[in-house]
């Protein structure tokens, strides 16, 4: 199962550099970032309708991202023990009161220390 995250998350990062590149390399109305390669080069290589295949591809690596994004949230979203992957039992709702009641008595209050014995009273003379 770890080889399978990992695998996944690689996947994650390369779809999501081919993503961002794609959608820069797109030649909007104002020119873009497709301008920096050499203006029509783009079109000059994949021709015409290189417009339509930059949408195409941005539309097929979106909807990938999106499916690895939702399969990894549900594979990792499992509460996991820290030895490995083996899930961690979940604590009971509420605890029972036990079978049998205790009866203890509460602990009386502290009492205070008696004050100490007021000295003797000295003859006068």
């Amino acid at each position: 199962m770890v080889v399978l995250k990992v695998i996944l998350y690689v996947v994650e990062v390369l779809v999501c550099l081919l993503l961002g590149l794609i959608v820069m390399l797109q030649k909007p109305k104002e020119g873009g970032l497709g301008g920096a390669f050499g203006g029509g080069a783009l079109e000059a290589s994949l021709g015409a309708d290189a417009g339509n295949i930059l949408i195409k591809a941005t539309a097929i690596l979106g909807a990938i991202f999106l499916a690895n994004t939702l399969f990894l949230a549900k594979i990792t979203s499992t509460a996991t023990s820290v030895a490995g992957d083996a899930p961690v039992a979940a604590a009971p709702a509420q605890q029972q009161a036990p079978a049998t009641p205790t009866t203890q008595a509460p602990a009386a209050p502290a009492v205070p220390a008696a004050p100490a014995a007021p000295a003797a009273p000295t003859p006068a003379n």
